[in-house]
């Protein structure tokens, strides 16, 4: 049988640290090849990164809305055409030219070294376009990617016809939605990515998780603080754990088998400090 790179990876480590798109700031981009090298130089075993077309069909890694910070303009990435793109000024944080262009995601596949695992996200809407799924294939590093979208069945169904044999993760905002997947035919589900709430969640129940677990299926839980008005994991987050010592531990207690982060250097701090005490 062959070996899940993702689950293979969860057994050398206590948990997985995902890299939110990727390790950025200065004068380096988030989604971009130099924010993937930063973050597995920082710890991190995954980098997430997110997907984009524009309307001539080209892919590139770009988090749609975040036109006025990175381009300098309101305009929707997927309205631009590639040409477009390629031509952009393309802003750093702090405003200025930084040099640099978006990635294209064929750039990003040829780059990805092997053995380095990547979240595809933002791309569900792709997931009816074979040419998507034919650039993943061509690359030949299909086995180091997961793909992740809400649990609707749109989106389902969708991957479950042209994506069937890539590794998949739905994003769950409750039991039903856990069971609507599990009741899907053709998706190779390798986890769920969990959205919490409240710590009084039943999908924080151990019972249940414990079945998720039994069924090989990986936890994802997201620390990162997106601001005010988000609330991805019961009120604990990034800030909660680096401005508190660089403690992670209400985190880390909750057993989730991959932790996605803005700051993957100090949790890796954390998760090597408690290796050594153990």
């Amino acid at each position: 049988m062959k070996t899940n790179l993702f689950k293979e990876k969860r057994t050398e480590q206590p948990f997985l640290i995902m890299a939110h798109r990727g390790f950025w700031g200065g004068n380096i981009l988030e989604n971009s090849i130099e924010s993937s090298i930063l973050a597995y130089q920082a710890g991190a075993d995954i980098i997430e990164v997110d997907v984009c077309k524009t309307t001539d069909g080209v892919y590139y890694l770009f988090h749609d809305g975040n036109e006025p910070k990175l381009l300098g303009h309101n305009t929707n990435f997927k309205e631009l055409h590639s040409s477009e793109v390629e031509s952009a000024l393309v802003l750093n944080s702090i405003g200025t030219d930084s040099g640099s262009r978006i990635t294209k995601l064929e750039e990003f596949l040829a780059w990805l070294p092997e053995g380095k695992l990547v979240n595809m996200d933002r791309s569900w809407e792709y997931f009816e376009d074979k040419n998507y799924f034919e650039i993943i294939e061509n690359s030949g590093k299909k086995d180091q990617l997961v793909f992740k979208s809400p649990a609707e069945l749109k989106w389902l169904e969708a991957f479950s016809k042209n994506g069937s044999q890539l590794n998949y993760i739905p994003i769950i905002n409750s039991r039903e939605e856990a069971e609507t997947v599990m009741n899907q035919t053709g998706l190779n589900v390798i986890g769920l990515e969990l959205i919490i709430d409240d710590l009084n969640s039943d999908l924080l129940d151990e019972d249940w998780l414990a079945e998720i677990k039994d069924k090989g299926l990986l936890t994802v839980v997201n620390a990162e603080h997106l601001g005010k008005g988000f609330n991805l994991l019961g009120g604990l987050d990034d800030h909660t754990a680096i401005l508190n010592g660089n403690d992670w531990s209400s985190i880390t207690r909750l057993g989730m088998d991959v932790i996605q982060t803005d700051w993957p250097n100090f949790l890796n701090q954390f998760r090597k400090k408690n290796a050594r005490e153990d």
